[in-house]
C-alpha cells in the first residue's frame, strides 16, 4: 500500500518500497523516518525466569506474542527485521534474517525429521 502525492511528506524525497504500508505521519523529525511493513504478531511459547512476584523457583515456561516488523530508516539501504516483545528485541538485517531462516529450517528439519 502507497501514499496518494496529497498524502506523501514534503520530506520524503524517495519511493516508498513495495512492502512499506506507507503512512509516514508520525515522522516528522529526521530519526523517526523510516519505511514500515505492516507488523505481525506470531504466538510463541517462550521459557524464561519466573518473577520475582510470583514466588516461584526457576523458569517458567508462558505463551506470548512476538511481533515482527521490517523497516528501513529513510534514505539508508540497510533494512531490517525486529523480532520483540515487551521484555526482548533482536534486530538483524534482511540479509542476516535470511541466513538465519535458512540455518533454522535445516536445525528443524534435522530435530523433527520433517521438512519445515
Amino acid at each position: 500500500m502507497s501514499t496518494t502525492d496529497a498524502e506523501r511528506p514534503d520530506w520524503l524525497n524517495e519511493p516508498c518500497p513495495a512492502w512499506c504500508h506507507g503512512d509516514h505521519s508520525g515522522q516528522e523529525f529526521p530519526e523517526d523516518r523510516k519505511h514500515l511493513r505492516v507488523q505481525m504478531l506470531v504466538p510463541v511459547i517462550l521459557q524464561g525466569p519466573a518473577p520475582r512476584w510470583w514466588n516461584i523457583p526457576g523458569d517458567v515456561v508462558v505463551a506470548e506474542e512476538l511481533l515482527i516488523a521490517v523497516y528501513r530508516r529513510v534514505g539508508d539501504r540497510e533494512t531490517w527485521l525486529a523480532i520483540a516483545n515487551d521484555s526482548q528485541n533482536l534486530e538483524v538485517s534482511l540479509e542476516s534474517a535470511a541466513r538465519l531462516s535458512g540455518k533454522l529450517a535445516e536445525v528443524i528439519e534435522e530435530v523433527t525429521g520433517q521438512p519445515s
